[in-house]
């Protein structure tokens, strides 16, 4: 049984990996334009509206998904409505959030243009709610083929539009309108494979939704602030110019590794939740899940952080290996090694119905990683970079055995949200 979801997993990560792996061709020919055309100032920039975008939409991306996943039919059909209406008004108050945000991000680094880039990359927020229950709804069925096809249409259209808005010389706008745009290639997809059921239930099913899926949606948002915390202090400390360095070097070495850690991340929460539901063990796939992860990522990594000092400026330009971006970049890259660990004890928790337990350790390393990299940032990008490796080398195996210690086998799996028992459901 245990090979048997070994198999399953890879196959699920395969059809996402192969989806990221495709994906990131085209985004390489768009990022390496970006690097010959574009200036650092313009990359600090971009990573100001990136990040903030990404740290909000965590809070929101699974604040229904994570609790429908794991429910049988009946419970899944007596909360679908709730879960429409909560993220439409999760996404709404997103939307406003990064709008009034960008006043004061604009105001701390005297450039009144980061205000415009920034509520355009808000309106994806307004897009979200036309797919969002129709994703979940084929991470569920372990649709891992349509997951993958909805990445894969994606970041073609977002590297293609980027290639061509930077030709045609728009600067920031050729970053942030197509990662817009290409939302709606996401949207198409998982429209067209999933039907959304529109059942006629009360309302007393949206506040333990909206308690469990703020819960989950608190700790992704910590597990973003922690990959992308360093890029916030990098700005504070050293400024835009240092900022677009680190950002170039950060997203070059861990662009295709991040992407895969993310495949296995949606795959191995499909895998384990649908374990759960048959009434299986997620803690006998934990290791299976981590040892099949590594034999994708390790030799990636080792890999290209060898290769490093040839193809970085082969590729990119020798402009960056003049800013300092080689040892960073190294340094980063080696951080991968480590940073699956992470995301499968996060998944372990999750599916186990314990989204406190994950808040809680996301943020004790995210706060050891704050204070490292500010005490780092005194002595330059290197340092910051051998900062964060450190801390991902010693916080993610911590992280994956305080998972493992609360899925003992002895003790009683915590519930999802239900607020119907019917015989055949998880009440």
């Amino acid at each position: 049984s245990r090979y048997l979801d070994s198999a399953s997993l890879l196959q699920g990560m395969m059809w996402l990996g192969s989806a990221q792996l495709m994906g990131r061709c085209v985004r390489l020919g768009s990022s390496i334009l970006l690097a010959r055309l574009l200036t650092p100032e313009i990359f600090g920039q971009a990573a100001i509206i990136l990040t903030t975008y990404e740290l909000l939409v965590t809070v929101i991306r699974r604040i229904t998904s994570a609790s429908l996943i794991p429910m049988g039919d009946d419970d899944l059909q007596a909360h679908i409505n709730a879960a429409r209406r909560t993220n439409l008004l999760a996404c709404l108050l997103a939307f406003l959030v990064m709008s009034l945000v960008s006043i004061p991000v604009a105001l701390y680094y005297e450039d009144r243009s980061l205000i415009a880039p920034m509520i355009l990359m808000a309106g994806c927020y307004l897009l979200h709610p036309l797919g969002m229950l129709h994703a979940a709804l084929n991470q569920r069925d372990n649709a891992m083929r349509i997951m993958g096809r909805a990445i894969l249409w994606q970041t073609i259209a977002d590297g293609l539009l980027t290639a061509a808005l930077a030709i045609a010389g728009l600067g920031i706008w050729a970053i942030i309108l197509p990662k817009v745009l290409s939302t709606l290639a996401w949207v198409w997809v998982h429209r067209q494979a999933a039907t959304v059921p529109v059942i006629d239930t009360s309302r007393k099913a949206t506040y333990p939704l909206v308690r469990q899926g703020l819960q989950t949606g608190m700790a992704d948002f910590v597990v973003a602030l922690r990959i992308g915390v360093d890029t916030l202090l990098v700005g504070y400390f050293l400024g835009l110019e240092a900022l677009g360095v680190y950002f170039f070097a950060y997203n070059t070495a861990l662009g295709i590794s991040l992407g895969l850690i993310q495949s296995f991340g949606t795959a191995f929460y499909a895998r384990l939740s649908h374990t759960r539901r048959a009434g299986g063990s997620c803690r006998d796939n934990f290791v299976g899940g981590l040892m099949t992860m590594a034999m994708i990522t390790g030799p990636l990594i080792i890999l290209q952080s060898a290769l490093a000092p040839w193809y970085l400026p082969f590729v990119y330009g020798g402009q960056w290996l003049a800013a300092g971006a080689l040892p960073v970049f190294v340094l980063l890259c080696l951080s991968a090694l480590v940073r699956p660990i992470g995301e499968a004890a996060s998944q372990l928790l999750l599916s186990q119905g314990m989204p406190g337990a994950n808040l809680r350790i996301n943020l004790t390393f995210t706060l050891v990683l704050i204070g490292s990299i500010s005490l780092a940032a005194q002595w330059g990008l290197p340092h910051v970079a051998a900062a964060v490796l450190i801390c991902h080398l010693i916080g993610m195996p911590l992280m994956a055995w305080y998972a493992w210690q609360k899925t003992s086998p002895n003790q009683p799996v915590s519930s999802p949200v239900c607020t119907t028992t019917t015989p055949g459901g998880l009440s």
